[in-house]
């Protein structure tokens, strides 16, 4: 039977602390901002009847671009929007590693207007109330198009599911002028 002194139990304890802190050090690195393991992709997340399910934290994603008043359409709407570009932060670290948009990657396009006017402002204008929310989601598994586009609503709240946009005007829109893999990355 072995005995430990006052010094070697001390020792043994400052060991076990050093070693129960590394790992949880390195654990602490290998979770990513949506606090998923580093290398598991989040994925959209669809409803029964198919519909993407807004992502609660999508307010979180990496922000990748912004704009003021891009409009697809050659007339305009007359009110200047802010768009707000933001990455599911999985989707953002494959993509900063590959240079590829991998199966799953998911943006939300966030739509504000123009704020002025609220003291002490004296000029200039500021992305105001939200108006829109957006996604784009490339999944091949679901869409034809490897590609489908989602409106939430917004204006008071956005809604928790959307369908496909059955209309092929933004994925035209997309597949014809993005720069890559139908994703504005110009604009970022």
């Amino acid at each position: 039977m072995q005995v430990f002194n006052r010094s070697t139990r001390l020792a043994a304890l400052g060991v076990g602390l050093c070693l129960l802190v590394s790992i949880a050090i390195g654990r602490a690195g290998t979770f990513g901002d949506s606090g998923d393991a580093e290398g598991a992709a989040v994925m959209p997340i669809y409803d029964l009847a198919g519909r993407l399910t807004l992502p609660p934290d999508f307010r979180q994603w990496i922000f990748v671009g912004s704009s003021l008043g891009l409009s697809y359409s050659a007339i305009g709407s007359g009110m200047k929007m802010f768009h707000h570009t933001l990455m599911e932060p999985t989707s953002y670290r494959h993509f900063s590693q590959t240079g590829e948009f991998r199966e799953g990657t998911q943006f939300v396009l966030l739509l504000h207007g123009q704020g002025r006017g609220v003291p002490p402002q004296r000029g200039g204008s500021f992305a105001a109330e939200l108006h829109v929310v957006e996604m784009a989601v490339k999944d091949s598994t679901r869409f034809e198009d490897g590609w489908a586009y989602f409106d939430f609503g917004g204006k008071r709240r956005p809604r928790e599911v959307a369908a496909a946009l059955a209309n092929k005007s933004c994925y035209q829109c997309h597949a014809e002028h993005a720069a890559y893999d139908n994703v504005f990355v110009q604009f970022y």
